[in-house]
């Protein structure tokens, strides 16, 4: 087992996810500058960083760095849109990256990008924190189905 988040594309043809896919593609590289933790593209080699994949035809690929901050990588591909995809990261400090990204998704394409996970939304907060700062504009909402009505907005004022 380990700590895992699921997604999937629902229907990859709608407009809806076609103008996501684009937008997310641009706003992956954005996300991992802000983050401001080592990530590296796809790699077999969890100490080879490798640059970022962020391409509208080839997808989408990041991971963490070296044995204390990779596990799995990231894979957003349009190949697999439609299968049931999922990233371990073990809790590791790339895991906000991951859910980051997820949610963005998630909040690009409701009704098309569907998100579950081993961890609750409270654990989360790293990654809605990140995007909180990249689109302060955004109520987030919660994309995990299991959490209930009462967390759909979830952000600490400040």
């Amino acid at each position: 087992m380990g700590y895992t988040h699921y997604f999937e594309v629902k229907n990859p043809k709608t407009s809806e996810w076609q103008t996501a896919w684009s937008q997310l593609v641009q706003d992956v590289p954005k996300i991992v500058e802000a983050a401001g933790i080592d990530i590296s593209g796809p790699s077999l080699d969890e100490d080879i960083v490798t640059p970022l994949l962020a391409d509208t035809k080839k997808g989408i690929g990041l991971n963490g760095v070296g044995s204390d901050g990779a596990h799995e990588t990231l894979l957003i591909e349009p190949k697999n849109w439609e299968d049931l995809n999922f990233c371990k990261t073990e809790r590791k400090e790339y895991d906000e990256v991951v859910t980051c990204v997820l949610l963005r998704a998630f909040m690009l394409a409701p009704e098309n990008f569907s998100v579950s996970s081993d961890g609750y939304w409270d654990e989360w907060n790293e990654g809605k924190d990140l995007y909180q700062r990249l689109w302060p504009q955004d109520e987030i909402r919660c994309p995990l189905p299991d959490e209930g009505e009462e967390d759909e907005v979830d952000m600490v004022e400040e």
